[in-house]
């Protein structure tokens, strides 16, 4: 009976000692500095996390049958991106297109994450990444890589400019 009385007791001052400290959370009187939530433009790439969530992204994807491979190089001095995409011989030239279209919308909405101040891609624009870089894209069938004539997509884009990929004349439909 006494433990039980002791407990209580206990339990009491507990409950008491934690109700009479005044809480100073939402309105800090030490005069700290506030959170900043401005948009901060000057962000360092990751690019190692980038390319993190693009192999996850195309790797755990059932919506890209054909895609084997992809690499890309970014080129800050020239303000360029190059992308290659290998598949086999069961994509056509706009599927390849397709294909292509999407990588280079995944990859600038990667690095939006990173850096918020960047339009993410939409129907019409590969985003705001793209606004100041261009870039380069092919999509090649691994078993003829060597044979330029047999590629599907081979086109570069300017900065700023939002020009759909479109396949090589003559690619496969």
């Amino acid at each position: 009976m006494k433990k039980k009385v002791a407990a209580a007791v206990l339990g009491c001052i507990m409950m008491l000692s934690a109700g009479c400290t005044k809480s100073n959370i939402l309105k800090p009187e030490d005069g700290r500095l506030q959170p900043d939530f401005s948009i901060v433009t000057d962000v360092e790439l990751e690019w190692n996390q980038i390319n993190d969530d693009l192999i996850d992204f195309y790797e755990d994807s059932d919506e890209y049958s054909g895609l084997l491979n992809f690499n890309y190089a970014h080129k800050d001095e020239e303000k360029m991106i190059q992308a290659q995409l290998f598949v086999d011989d069961t994509v056509n030239g706009k599927k390849a297109a397709s294909y292509a279209s999407d990588m280079i919308k995944f990859l600038n909405d990667c690095i939006a994450v990173q850096n918020n101040s960047l339009a993410l891609s939409s129907d019409d624009s590969y985003g705001g990444f793209f606004d100041d870089y261009g870039f380069t894209v092919q999509v090649i069938p691994e078993e003829t890589k060597d044979d330029e004539s047999t590629w599907l997509v081979n086109m570069t884009v300017a900065a700023g400019e939002h020009t759909p990929i479109v396949p090589l004349e003559g690619a496969a439909e």
